[in-house]
C-alpha cells in the first residue's frame, strides 16, 4: 500500500470516497422511486421492470442482456461442464495424448445439442477459413486480413434479417442468440492467437538447423487448433486464453485433484454469492431499465446521475467478475493458467491501468499480437521518437478494439476517448520525467506527500473523462452525450462535490495501486 501520505489522511480519503458512493446510490434510489411513483406514464414505458422475487415484493430490472445471457448459460450448461471435466480428468490420467480430441468432440456435441447444427456451422466457419489460410502458406498479414474481413462481415450481417433467418431464430431464445454473437467474437481472437503462433513457430523451425526439432503433422496441428478454438469453458462468454497458455496445460505437472477441486468449490461459492448480491441490487436500482426512456433519466438530479454512473460501472465490473471467474474456474480444473478476474474499477484511476487490469486476457492478446509487433516494426523502419512509436502502436490497437467490439457510433466514441486518455497519460508521464518537472518537484513540491496530492489533483479530470467515456460502452450514445452535457457548465456546488469525490477516489486508487487483488498474477509486460 502507498505510504506517502499519513494514515489519518488516507482514512479521510477512504471515508470521503465511500461516503460519496453511498450517498450517490441512495440519492439515485430515492429519485428513481419518486419518478416512478409520480409519473405513471414513464413507469409504463419501462418494459424491462418485471416482477421480482416474492420475498422482496419489488419489481426487478431485467434490462441487461449480457447478465441474462450469462445466467442462462450457467443454468443450462453447468452439469455438462462438470461432466466434461470428469471425463477429461480420466483421460488425463490414462492417455493424455487423446485429451485434445475429447475437448473437440465434447464441444461439438455441446453446440449441436444446446444451440443447433446451423449455429455450429456458423461458429466453425472462422477456424476452417483460418486453417485454409495458414496451411496454404499464409503469413501473419494474411491472418490479420482474414480476421478483419470476418469482423467486418460479422458486424454488418448481425443486423440483417436474412442472417437470423438462416439461424432459424424463431426456435432459439434471445439468450442463445446472444451466446452465438459472443462466441463468434471470441472464436475470432482464438483463431488469431493460434494462427500467429503457428506461423511464427513454423518460421523458426524453417530457419533452425537443429535436426531434433519436432515437426507435427497437419492432422496434429488441425486437432491442436480446433480443440483450442472450441475449448468449451470459455467458448461462448470468454475470456480469451492465449494458445501458449492453453498448450502449456498439457505439459505442466498435474496439480493435485483435491487442491483443484477445493479452489473450484470456493470460487463457485464466492461467485454464487456475488450473483445473489447483484440480483438483489437489481430489485432496488432501476437505472439500466430507465435508459429505455431518456426523458426519465433526465429527470434525475445531478447527484443521482452520479450514482447512476457509479452503478453502471459497479454492475459492469461484478457481472464480468462472475462471468470470467466462473468460466476460468472450469478452465483451471484442466490445469490451464487462466487470466485473473477484473480488478475493481473503483480502485483504478488511469486509463492504462484500466486496460491492464480489467480484462487481463484481452490485454495480453492486444499486447502480444498487435501492440508489440507494430511497435517493433515502427522502430525498425521509422526514425521517429520512442513516444511516436508508442502512440502509433496504441492507435492501431484501438482501431482493432473498435472493430472487434462492434462498429457502432457509441463504440467509436468510447474507443476515441480511451485513446485520447492514453495519449494524455503518455504526455503526462513524459513531463514527469523532464528536467523542468524534476526542478518543480524539488523546489516547489519538495515532499512525496505534496507530490502525491498534486498528482491526484491532475488525475481528477482524467478519471472524470474515463468514467464518461465508459458510459458510451455501458449504455449508448444518448446516455454518454447526456453525461458530457452535464460537464459543460456545472454549478459551483456540483463541481466541488464531484471534484472532491473524484480526488478522494484518485487517492484511494493510488494507495491501493500495488496491492494485489485475490486472483492477481505477476504483472505482464507493460503497454498502452
Amino acid at each position: 500500500m502507498n505510504r506517502k501520505l499519513s494514515y489519518a489522511e488516507n482514512v479521510v480519503h477512504f471515508s470521503g470516497w465511500f461516503l460519496a458512493c453511498v450517498v450517490s446510490l441512495v440519492k439515485l434510489f430515492h429519485a428513481q422511486t419518486d419518478i416512478l411513483e409520480n409519473s405513471t406514464n414513464i413507469h409504463h414505458t419501462l418494459r424491462d421492470l418485471n416482477p421480482g422475487w416474492r420475498i422482496l415484493s419489488r419489481l426487478k430490472d431485467d434490462s441487461d442482456p449480457e447478465w441474462n445471457t450469462l445466467k442462462y448459460f450457467l443454468r443450462t450448461s453447468w452439469f455438462y461442464l462438470l461432466l466434461q471435466f470428469c471425463v477429461s480428468e480420466i483421460i488425463r490420467r490414462t492417455n493424455i495424448s487423446v485429451l485434445k480430441y475429447w475437448y473437440l468432440i465434447s464441444s461439438v456435441i455441446f453446440i449441436v445439442n444446446y444451440l443447433g447444427v446451423r449455429q455450429l456451422a456458423l461458429i466453425i466457419t472462422q477456424p476452417i477459413v483460418f486453417w485454409v489460410v495458414i496451411f496454404a502458406g499464409g503469413k501473419s498479414i494474411s491472418v490479420w486480413l482474414t480476421s478483419i474481413l470476418f469482423l467486418t462481415g460479422y458486424n454488418s450481417l448481425k443486423y440483417k434479417y436474412y442472417f437470423w433467418h438462416f439461424l432459424d431464430s424463431e426456435y432459439i431464445t434471445d439468450e442463445e442468440v446472444f451466446l452465438l454473437l459472443f462466441a463468434v467474437a471470441w472464436v475470432n481472437l482464438r483463431c488469431i492467437s493460434f494462427c500467429i503462433d503457428y506461423v511464427e513457430s513454423k518460421e523458426k523451425l524453417n530457419s533452425s538447423q537443429d535436426e531434433n526439432n519436432v515437426r507435427l503433422s497437419v492432422a496434429e496441428h488441425t486437432v491442436n487448433m480446433f480443440s483450442y478454438v472450441l475449448y468449451l469453458p470459455v467458448l461462448l462468454v470468454g475470456p480469451i486464453i492465449l494458445y501458449e497458455e492453453y498448450d502449456k496445460s498439457f505439459h505442466v505437472k498435474n496439480e493435485s485433484l483435491s487442491l483443484r477441486l477445493k479452489r473450484f468449490m470456493w470460487d463457485m461459492i464466492l461467485y454464487a454469492m456475488y450473483s445473489v448480491i447483484l440480483e438483489i441490487a437489481f430489485h432496488y436500482i432501476y437505472f439500466l431499465a430507465m435508459q429505455s426512456n431518456i426523458e426519465a433519466v433526465k429527470l434525475l438530479p445531478s447527484v443521482a446521475l452520479c450514482g447512476g454512473g457509479l452503478w453502471m460501472g459497479l454492475q459492469f465490473h461484478v457481472k464480468y467478475v462472475i462471468s470470467y471467474g466462473t468460466t476460468t474456474a472450469f478452465a483451471r480444473l484442466d490445469n490451464i493458467d487462466a487470466p485473473p478476474t477484473p480488478r475493481c474499477i473503483a480502485r483504478i484511476h488511469l486509463y492504462s491501468q484500466m486496460w491492464r487490469y480489467f480484462d487481463v486476457g484481452l490485454y495480453r492478446f492486444l499486447f502480444k499480437y498487435i501492440y508489440k509487433p507494430i511497435s517493433d516494426i515502427l522502430k525498425c523502419y521509422l526514425t521517429s521518437s520512442y513516444m511516436t512509436c508508442k502512440l502509433l502502436s496504441s492507435l492501431v490497437t484501438f482501431i482493432f478494439i473498435f472493430v472487434w467490439h462492434g462498429t457502432t457510433w457509441s463504440i467509436l466514441v468510447w474507443s476515441v476517448l480511451n485513446y485520447l486518455g492514453i495519449v494524455l497519460e503518455y504526455f503526462g508521464k513524459n513531463i514527469g520525467k523532464s528536467e523542468k518537472y524534476l526542478w518543480f518537484r524539488q523546489k516547489v513540491l519538495r515532499t512525496d506527500a505534496i507530490e502525491s496530492r498534486f498528482i491526484a489533483m491532475l488525475c481528477v479530470p482524467m478519471l472524470g473523462l474515463s468514467a464518461v467515456s465508459n458510459f458510451y460502452l455501458f449504455a449508448d450514445s444518448d446516455i454518454g452525450d447526456m453525461y458530457f452535457g452535464l460537464m459543460k457548465w456545472p454549478s459551483l456546488v456540483n463541481f466541488a462535490i464531484v471534484y472532491i469525490s473524484l480526488y478522494c477516489s484518485c487517492h484511494v486508487a493510488i494507495a491501493l495501486q500495488d496491492f494485489p487483488s485475490r486472483t492477481d498474477v505477476k504483472m505482464y509486460n507493460k503497454t498502452a
